[in-house]
Formats: structure tokens, sequence, C-alpha cells
């Protein structure tokens, strides 16, 4: 990400820290960088950059500072845009029609599967015998090999070329041309990111979002319709809710008693808690049981002590009696009850 690009996740209403958005990037998935990463609306972004070093975002910080775009809380890392960083910032940028969804995906994983299966079927069209594959993981060829053998034929070509047409069809030219000037193929060796940059006049990390952007479409088809590419994709759907704190979240269900469900699944009780928190982050309010946790009386008892904007919420505001009654546990879970939509039992809701 370039200074260019950090503006775009900034905002001038709410100081963004600016350790969480790199550590999305990172896909580092804390309870805490996941609350926060909901809070800035900004969890799509989990996983996109993986070889991103601790502190590679510091230098566009910096530069927005600098630039008089943003101003920076160095004792709590925190960015928040000037209103000359507004203005800046409303500058044309690819804003990704499917991003709500990248979650649901190995998005990065189905990226190389794609790109290596479309050098494939082209160099196998053209019937080509010696070429150089794209270099990908071990897991990614044993995938493409194995789905090549199960669809090879005379037609896979033409299939191909129509599942990309239909895909990139419903989404803005830009995209479709970057997506496709990124692919590789028979006498098309594809450009490099920083080609297509230069060409688009954005920067490096705008085309990349555009070619996820069109990727995603394509494997948003192969889901809803059987395309060349349904059986390739079909592993790497995913829920964003790790496979162990869904099954901590369907004994909560079955019991509503944390300290059991500790015992039964032989962990602690503060792992049960993060799993919690990591499911209801994520998932739709309806889809988690808040009621057999949150209380109607804790919450009252949190709706009277807590005001004003949730960002600014503190724990060690509340009163010492309730803070030793309840576990920041049940602070954070009312919270995130709250931004999604819970409302108290008197009908009031304090969202912020």
């Amino acid at each position: 990400m370039e200074a260019a690009d950090l503006i775009q996740v900034l905002t001038p209403q709410q100081t963004r820290r600016l350790r969480v958005i790199e550590n999305l990037l990172r896909g580092k998935k804390t309870v805490s960088t996941l609350y926060w990463g909901q809070r800035y609306q900004l969890l799509p972004l989990i996983g996109l950059d993986k070889s991103l070093d601790r502190g590679g975002l510091d230098a566009a910080a910096r530069s927005l500072v600098t630039g008089g775009l943003a101003t920076l809380d160095e004792e709590n890392d925190q960015l928040r845009l000037t209103p000359t960083g507004v203005i800046a910032a409303q500058r044309t940028y690819y804003q990704p029609q499917t991003a709500d969804t990248w979650i649901q995906l190995d998005l990065m994983a189905a990226r190389q599967r794609l790109l290596l299966a479309v050098q494939v079927v082209s160099e196998y069209t053209h019937a080509t015998r010696r070429y150089y594959p794209l270099a990908t993981d071990l897991a990614t060829r044993q995938a493409v090999r194995a789905w090549f053998q199960r669809e090879k034929s005379d037609r896979l070509g033409q299939q191909i070329l129509q599942a990309l047409t239909h895909a990139l069809e419903q989404l803005p030219e830009t995209v479709a041309t970057v997506t496709t000037s990124l692919l590789t193929g028979y006498q098309h060796p594809g450009l490099t990111r920083e080609q297509v940059a230069q060409r688009q006049q954005r920067t490096a990390w705008e085309v990349t979002l555009m070619q996820l952007d069109g990727l995603m479409q394509i494997c948003q088809d192969a889901r809803v319709d059987q395309t060349p590419f349904t059986s390739l994709l079909s592993s790497l759907w995913q829920s964003p809710v790790t496979r162990s704190a869904q099954l901590t979240l369907e004994a909560v269900r079955q019991t509503g008693d944390l300290d059991q469900v500790a015992t039964q699944r032989r962990i602690k009780l503060s792992t049960v808690r993060e799993h919690l928190l990591e499911a209801a982050i994520f998932l739709p309010l309806v889809d988690f049981p808040y009621e057999q946790i949150l209380t109607p009386k804790l919450c009252q008892l949190f709706a009277k002590n807590l005001t004003g904007a949730i960002d600014d919420w503190q724990y060690t505001s509340l009163p010492a009696d309730l803070q030793a009654r309840y576990d920041f546990f049940y602070f954070r879970l009312y919270a995130i009850w709250i931004e999604k939509g819970g409302v108290l039992s008197d009908g009031v809701n304090n969202e912020s």
C-alpha cells in the first residue's frame, strides 16, 4: 500500500489504528484485530498481503502526516484524516464490487489456482508441449493438475473463455482489462502488476483490488452455476469462523454454560471466550446466541454505564464492582451486539 491507498481506508470521523490495518493485511486474526477490523469495516482486507512486513505501512502513514492529509496519535498509533485529507481521498479510486464476499473464500489460493489453470488450458488448447508454468506452491500445482485431468477435453478452452467472459462482463470494463492483462497463456506472458498500474495510471494496490474483484466474480459464477472452474474452487469456499470456534459455538448453543463447554472441549475458558467473540464478529446478529450469554440484567447495567460512541467505550471506566462481576469478554460481546443492532429489553437501542 502506498499513501494514496492508505488514505482510502481512513476517515475523518474515526481514528484508526495503523497496526490493526497492517495486521488485517498480514492475516493476523487475533480477536482484537478482528474486532477493530469490524469497527473499521475493513474485514475484507484479511490476508490480502501476507508478505507485508511489520511496520510496512509506516512510510505511507508518515507521508500522509507530512503532507497534512492525516494526523497521527503516536502514543496510540492512531490515524485520522484532516479536512485536506478528506478532499484528497475523494479522487477517483476503484471500490471493489465483490469485497463483502471475500472472507467467504480463500481468495489468495483461488487466485493462484485460477491463474495457473488459465495458463495450462491456454497452452493445451494450442498444443504447446514445452512452456514454463507459473511459479506456485505445491498445493496449487497438485490441485490444478488433478482438475485438468478431470476436465480435459477439446472444448475446455472454449468453455474457459465463455466462463471468463460471462464473469467479467458483470464488472466495469477497466476491471476486465486489468484482470485479463494479468493472465498468462499462449504467447501472452502477462503483465506485471506494476506494468498494469503504469498503463492504467493507478497504484499497484488498486490494480490488485481490481484483479481480486474480477477473480471473485469468476469464483461466484462457478459457485452459482456449473462452470469448468466449479470443481477447482469448491474446496476453497469457507466460513470465516474457524472450525474450532464453530465447535465451541455449537456447544454453547446446547448448554449455555461456558465453563462446561471448556471442560467438554478440553480447552481453557479464555479460549472459549475468544472463540465466541470471533464467531460474534463474523456472524449476523440472528446467528449468534447472545441471549444465552448476555442476560437482560447485564445489558441494562452496561447500557446505564456505557454511553456515547462505541469506539470511546472503555472497560476500565466501568465501576469497579461491575468489572469484578463481569469479565472483559462480556463488555466486548455487548459492544458487538449493540453494533450489530441488538435491542435492549426496554426497546431502546443505544448504538453509536
